[in-house]
């Protein structure tokens, strides 16, 4: 199931336990959004120990092309640990599942993070931008069949 997926396989392993995590993680909804198939990491100056795990997707069901990021905090970078922030719409938040909002208010408290869940392909990192294109024209290709 993860084998196409960007994941580390303390990751993968951690999500084989955490069913709740798998189903809210765009990288896994395939039926909705594409994965740029790249991992970006960042540590925040708040708990500069937790290591800060972006995840890129295309979502091909908007009709303006917007990329969404969700992220997975690997605690003290120990590989035992992960939180993921995403938008929680349908699930309740837990000890390893949190909304979004939650990660700007703590990874993000003083201003970093900004602007980084919802993102148009000009505010992605450069090093992206060719995957984020390659991403929107498969969609297309795929609406077509």
């Amino acid at each position: 199931m993860f084998e196409n997926e960007p994941f580390s396989r303390e990751l993968k392993k951690w999500l084989e336990g955490h069913d709740d995590l798998l189903r809210a993680l765009k990288i896994t909804n395939h039926e909705r959004f594409i994965s740029l198939n790249a991992v970006i990491t960042s540590y925040s100056p708040n708990y500069p120990s937790d290591q800060v795990i972006g995840f890129i997707t295309y979502d091909k069901g908007i009709k303006n092309p917007l990329f969404k990021q969700d992220f997975i905090i690997n605690k003290g970078e120990l590989n035992k640990e992960f939180i993921l922030y995403t938008r929680l719409k349908n699930q309740k938040a837990n000890k390893f599942l949190k909304d979004i909002n939650e990660f700007y208010a703590t990874y993000g408290k003083g201003g970093y993070y900004p602007n980084t869940h919802h993102l148009f392909a000009n505010d992605l990192p450069e090093e992206l931008r060719e995957r984020a294109i390659m991403a929107m024209n498969y969609a297309e290709t795929i609406k077509e069949i």
